[in-house]
């Protein structure tokens, strides 16, 4: 979160009545139908969930009572000790079938700014690893951490390493009912101290319908006008594909499975975000987020499937008339994923893996893709 926010200081529940609750119903439903009619929205429609999955159990309960909205009081601790402040606040909703969570970190507008600074994570509950792992993506300052760990005592504690190579320790602190403190520290001698950079508090704001608020908040109607040209690369896709899959397995094995894969732009439209479902099973494989980093001059591009725990970052852009991402996977073994064929109702996905540095590559997974005329 130090970046989203910091950045920004830089550059300075209980329904009374039974209307109320018709009309939330209502206007849930209004909002239902404009999702499921609008490509732009369809990924928002999708991703949503109502609550947890059952599978989580009693994990589910580490962030569920953080569900709805935060109004924050950020506070910054500068080398010297003194502290600012920013307000801003902060969502969490249940998304994938419920089984993840995901947040908005939202900076108000600092020193004659026209914009607000904004940031995501998307929490899952792996239970291989019996964590948690947190990804958080701020698109404007070129940001992608990851972060992992869950409770101790009464405090949830996450642990990562920042781009520098230095330890990160994210904590919420104080949980009640109402009210949350978190703070962010940060070591460079690999443990043996530690340095408060960031302490924000949070209250919480009471609203007729907390679990729906971050996934309205989330959904954006396009593109972000800084992308410039960069947005075009992804944005052809925005709305609902209908797609055929195959894995090949290294002993000549193939499996198949039908589904979806839905894209959508999010975060003021600094971000697309998709959603892939196994239309077989009737669930969520997973989500990707991407993001323009316009210092490296690439796509970032993060891969979270809370299933599989199996976590891909990659980075690439348009070549020729491709898309092409490079990454390793969690062996360390080198990614190509690519769109080819790309047309205005169609394209080819395909996803190669590669033992020996890229002198050789396997095809492992082929998606054909249509685009679905009415969502």
């Amino acid at each position: 979160m130090t970046q989203l926010i910091k950045q920004a200081r830089l550059s300075i529940v209980t329904l009374s009545t039974i209307s109320a609750v018709f009309l939330a119903i209502a206007s849930s439903n209004v909002n239902a139908d404009r999702h499921k009619n609008d490509p732009s929205q369809a990924m928002i429609a999708v991703l949503s969930a109502s609550s947890a999955h059952p599978s989580l159990g009693d994990e589910a309960r580490t962030f569920d009572r953080l569900i709805g909205t935060w109004d924050c009081d950020y506070g910054f601790y500068g080398q010297d000790g003194s502290v600012s402040h920013i307000a801003g606040e902060l969502k969490f909703g249940w998304v994938l079938d419920g089984r993840a969570i995901q947040d908005i970190w939202i900076a108000y507008p600092q020193s004659g700014s026209k914009e607000r600074s904004i940031g995501t994570s998307v929490r899952f509950f792996d239970s291989r690893t019996k964590l948690w792992r947190v990804i958080f993506v701020s698109p404007a300052y070129g940001a992608l951490v990851t972060v992992q760990g869950g409770l101790e005592g009464n405090r949830i504690v996450l642990r990562g390493d920042d781009d520098q190579g230095s330890m990160l320790r994210w904590s919420f602190n104080d949980i009640q009912a109402n009210s949350f403190v978190w703070r962010g520290e940060k070591s460079r001698d690999s443990g043996k101290t530690w340095r408060l950079e960031e302490e924000h508090r949070m209250t919480r704001r009471s609203t007729q319908s907390p679990g729906t608020e971050m996934i309205r908040e989330l959904a954006a109607g396009g593109a972000h006008a800084s992308l410039g040209a960069q947005a075009q690369i992804f944005d052809r896709f925005v709305g609902a594909w209908d797609l055929d899959c195959d894995f090949y397995g290294e002993g000549g094995k193939t499996t198949h499975f039908q589904g979806s894969w839905v894209f959508g732009w999010v975060l003021d439209g600094r971000v697309m975000q998709d959603v892939l479902i196994d239309g077989d099973a009737q669930s969520r494989r997973g989500t990707t987020v991407r993001f323009y980093d316009a210092k490296l001059k690439e796509w970032r591009i993060v891969w979270i499937p809370p299933l599989s725990g199996n976590v891909i970052t990659l980075k690439g852009g348009a070549v020729g008339d491709r898309i092409v991402l490079l990454g390793r996977d969690v062996n360390g073994s080198m990614l190509r994923w690519s769109f080819n064929d790309i047309q205005a109702d169609s394209f080819l996905w395909r996803g190669e893996s590669s033992s020996d540095e890229g002198k050789t590559w396997r095809t492992e997974q082929v998606m054909r893709l249509k685009k679905r005329r009415s969502v």
